[in-house]
Parts: structure tokens; sequence; C-alpha cells
């Protein structure tokens, strides 16, 4: 019995011995490409898709299923026919909307029977029959690359723990041979491999979440608990989203105080240099009721979007998925929180969920904020500011911003003693007890 590398995904392959010709070889070398993976799910479905079809004539497809069983991820992979595999990329994109990609169709079919699915050769008008409605309209709207009077498809199901969680099959358009039963043995001991390590690297990212979630609540709610200057509690909030969840950029809107119109009141992660000065219609907004769940929108296809006076933005920026939440206090609309993605993200129901608690938090900050500003208690400017060196600021800006002395440490580059310095002679200087009050004093008094 031997062993492959462990590599990234730290999980140990046995070599198995199974029937068929060229099986063993198949396992041996696709197993040894995922060793050198890392232990993440694109990679480990990219590595396993593109190992097959060096190994494999074929287009190969590997489909994950999302927590919402109806959407996956999708990967494709062709080594020898690159034209093929940007074909089927593309039908992927095509079929993919706001809540992610559809599961394909014998894809689903497989997963629900978790038994492989096996069909060998037959004219290409008869294969396009069997697909869904969307996948027969882009393949009749857009014939693929190359001719193929005759085409086969094997799909295994991807099983771990007694569960199906995806599928991986092999498009074979070249028949050269056709596929036959002796094909299904191998491809289905690579596939329980891969559904192995899929799994384990799922794990590892949900506990990896998990932290940088509580990370970041802990760092908003720090914000609005010790801050007064509301514009700067905006951006710590900005700033946390987009350092430390999966988004590319962030911003929030507040209403004017006839509730009219929206303005950007902080922003995060946005390449422009400046964000003009919009003031966007609020009455899209304000049919939305309170409580409603946050809505997500697929950026590809601007031309398709209703007049938006940010729709160049958009553009400029790359944008391709969009995520905004009304926020509600006090049976009105006081502002939004949108985050943006340069990629087509898939936002589950925990994500969307976990996004409505931040804005739960960001919401009593604004609300708190005006009840401040009409009972006549906006911030005091009274001590000065104790006398500080450039480094200092920028450490008691951070500080305010929620991160910790490793956080620091790795921002400015040096070891967290000599933040751990520093944050004592802040504190002494400040006539501080504490990081609260630090933060707190900073915050009222306009240090920053």
């Amino acid at each position: 019995m031997s062993h492959c590398k462990s590599g990234h995904v730290g999980i140990t392959v046995e070599a198995v011995e199974f029937p068929g010709v060229g099986a063993e070889s198949l396992l041996a070398r696709v197993t040894d490409d995922l060793a050198d993976a890392a232990a993440d799910v694109f990679a480990i479905l990219a590595a396993a898709t593109t190992s097959l079809s060096r190994v494999q004539q074929g287009t190969w497809i590997a489909v994950l299923m999302d927590p919402d069983p109806s959407t996956s991820h999708v990967l494709v992979a062709d080594d020898s026919d690159g034209a093929m595999a940007t074909y089927m990329n593309q039908f992927v994109g095509a079929l993919t909307g706001p809540a992610g990609t559809p599961t394909l169709a014998m894809s689903q079919r497989v997963i629900e029977s978790s038994s492989p699915l096996l069909i060998p050769g037959v004219p290409f008008d008869e294969f396009i029959s069997i697909l869904s409605p969307a996948g027969q309209d882009y393949f009749v709207r857009h014939p693929p690359p190359v001719a193929m009077p005759a085409v086969g498809l094997l799909v295994v199901p991807m099983r771990v723990g007694g569960a199906t969680i995806g599928t991986l099959g092999r498009f074979d358009w070249r028949q050269q041979p056709p596929l036959t039963e002796a094909d299904v043995d191998p491809v289905q001991l690579v596939a329980d491999h891969v559904a192995l390590l899929l799994e384990n690297a799922r794990l590892h990212a949900a506990v990896k979440d998990q932290a940088e979630r509580l990370a970041v609540v802990e760092g908003v709610a720090f914000a609005s608990r010790v801050g007064q200057d509301l514009r700067l509690t905006l951006r710590v909030v900005v700033e946390q989203i987009t350092a430390r969840l999966r988004v590319d950029a962030a911003d929030v809107l507040l209403a004017t105080e006839q509730g009219d119109f929206l303005f950007v009141a902080a922003s995060a992660g946005f390449h422009s240099s400046s964000i003009p000065d919009y003031r966007l219609p609020a009455g899209a907004w304000q049919s939305i009721p309170a409580g409603s769940r946050p809505h997500v929108e697929n950026l590809r296809d601007l031309d398709r979007m209703l007049p938006n006076p940010r729709r160049s933005l958009y553009a400029r920026e790359g944008f391709q998925s969009y995520v905004g939440l009304p926020l509600h206090a006090r049976g009105r609309l006081v502002g939004v929180l949108e985050v943006y993605n340069r990629t087509v993200a898939v936002w589950d129901q925990a994500s969307l969920a976990f996004l409505d608690t931040i804005g739960g938090i960001v919401t009593v900050a604004v609300d708190y904020a005006a009840a401040s500003a009409a009972a006549g208690l906006d911030r005091v400017t009274g001590a000065p500011r104790p006398g500080m060196s450039d480094l200092e600021m920028e450490i008691l800006r951070q500080i305010v911003e929620g991160l910790t002395n490793r956080d620091i440490a790795e921002k400015t580059h040096r070891s967290e003693n000599t933040i751990k310095f520093h944050v004592r002679r802040i504190l002494e200087k400040a006539g501080a007890a504490n990081r609260t009050e630090l933060a707190r004093r900073a915050t009222r008094e306009g240090w920053l």
C-alpha cells in the first residue's frame, strides 16, 4: 500500500486497486495533481478537471452543490481544446443568474439517484433534446466551435459520508474511442476522492468564515459603541467588511433629512480615487418594507439595468454582483448598506443573514446619531489632542477602528511588541485607562 504526498490539501490518499483498463494510472495521476492543490474548493475542482482532461480527452465538468441545492459551483476544463473549454464556460455563464448557477439538468438527475449516468454516443440533435430548456436554447443559438455528429456523456456522483455533494462528468465529443461501461468505475473512484477533499476544504472554510464574521461583528459593534462621529463609525464598518469578508467594495448610503434622496456617507474598496457626490432617489428603497431580505442583483449585463446614475461607475469598477440592504429605524428608511463583487458571487442564506446582522448594528448607529443631533448632543470638542507622532496617530486610528495589536502590527509592518509599546505610550499620553476609553475620547474630542 502506497501513499501520495499530502501537499496543501491535508488528506493522505491511498492507492486503490480496481478493475478497468488504465484505471490505476488515472487515479494515480489525478490524486498526485490534487496533492499539490490548495485546500480550497475552487482549487480542488480546477485541479481535478484539468488533470482528468490531460489524461482522457474530452471536456470535463465538475458540479458542486451550494447550500441551496438548486444552485451549484461549476468548473470546466479541456486541456486539449481551449475553444471548447471557453464555449462551455460561456454556456455556464449564460445560465447563471443573481441567485447563482442552476444545477445542470443531468447533474441533478445523477444527484437525485446517486447513480452514474452513461450515454455512450448519440446523434448531437438527440443529445440536445435531453438538456434543460435553457440549455437547449443556448446550444441552438450558439453552435459549438467544432462539428460533433455524435457525443457521449459520463456523469458520476461525488459522494462523501453517505451524501452526494455534486457530480463529475466527461463531455465526450471526439468519440475516439467512445465511452464504455469500463470508464465508469475509474471516474467514480476519482470522484469520491475529490468529494472527500472538497468536504475537508468546506469544513476549513466554514471555521475560517465563522471567525472572520465574528471579528467583523466585534469591530463594527466596537466602533458603534465608542464612536460619536457617525461618518467615522461608517468608515470603520465598510473597511471591516471589505478587509475581512469576501467582498471587493462596500458603501453606506444615508437618507437626507426629508428622506427623498440618498447620498454616499462612507465607502471602501473602490478603484476610483474619489466617488462622485451622487444624490440618488430613495423612492425604490422606500417601497421595500422593513425586515425584507437583502436585495441581490447581477450587474454583468449593465445595459439591461434600469436607469441608474451609477451605471458608468459600476462599469469602470468591473462589478458583477451587488447586494443592497435597506436600513429602517422607527418606521422610516434611514440608509442602505451596499456590497459589491468583481466576480459573480453566490450569497447563501447564512451570508445574507449575517449581512442583515451588520445592517442592524449600522441602523442603531445611524439612529443614535440622529437622535443625539435632535437632542443637541453633537460631539463635543474639548480637550486638545495629546502630542503624538505620525506612527502613534496611525495606531490610534486603527485602535478606534477596532483592530487588535496583531492586526496593527501587520498593517504597519512592525512587530507586535513594538505596537504594544506604542499603545501603552498612547494610553499614558491620553490619560486613558484602556483601549475602549481611549477610542471613546479620541472620537468625542475630535482627535482624528
